[in-house]
């Protein structure tokens, strides 16, 4: 299975398959992990469509519905999914929360001011890059490629599945984080990866709608 996916991935995608620590889930799936500061992640998107218990979960969708795009980018998933107590993760890890998240961004740099912060931040530490596989650079922006990727966590943007239609693949991250902020809403982060997009540097911590259908990372417990 690892083999099969060495051989038809991107020159970009290589990068991944130097990773040597892995962890399956109990489909089988098998995923690379890395580790940042204290804490060790899967350098990929969750791809389960099984609980820890074998049920079947709910969501779990492949973007455009394309079968190429499984390994790409994993699966998204709605929150009630992500949240369930059956947990998506393989054994041993769980889906990030905001505070994994926040340790995260610690690890890489982000000031405490700006870790609790809502909305875009890391930017003048180009934060956001380092968390990116890829960016192209644009007519007036340069990218360092020694920025990008800088600690092996490959976010892919997969965008995400809204009322029926897949949208913004290719232009935006978007991942859950376990927690709730209220009855509709949970806690996310998102990366933006257009050339003009003025954001494209930084880390966005925000809410989204609870059934909007997101990526997932997945954190060691």
């Amino acid at each position: 299975m690892v083999f099969a996916a060495t051989s038809s991935a991107s020159p970009i995608n290589q990068e991944l398959y130097k990773l040597e620590d892995t962890v399956k889930d109990m489909e089988g799936n098998v995923y690379r992990t890395v580790k940042i500061g204290d804490q060790l992640w899967l350098a990929e998107s969750l791809r389960s469509t099984k609980f820890q218990d074998g049920s079947d979960v709910r969501t779990g969708v492949i973007p455009k519905d394309d079968q190429a795009n499984l390994l790409k980018y994993g699966r998204l998933y709605n929150w009630h999914d992500v949240a369930d107590d059956r947990n998506l993760c393989p054994v041993g890890w769980r889906v990030a929360t905001d505070a994994d998240w926040k340790q995260l961004e610690r690890n890489i740099g982000m000031s405490e001011e700006e870790v609790n912060q809502e909305g875009w931040r890391g930017g003048e530490q180009s934060l956001g890059l380092q968390l990116k596989e890829a960016q192209a650079g644009g007519l007036f922006t340069k990218i360092d490629p020694a920025v990008v990727n800088k600690h092996n966590f490959f976010a892919r943007p997969a965008g995400v599945k809204w009322n029926g239609w897949y949208i913004t693949e290719g232009a935006y991250s978007e991942f859950w984080t376990a927690n709730s902020e209220s009855e509709k809403k949970a806690i996310i982060r998102t990366l933006a990866y257009s050339w003009w997009n003025v954001h494209k540097g930084e880390i966005r911590r925000a809410t989204s709608t609870k059934d909007y259908m997101f990526s997932v990372r997945c954190v060691k417990i």
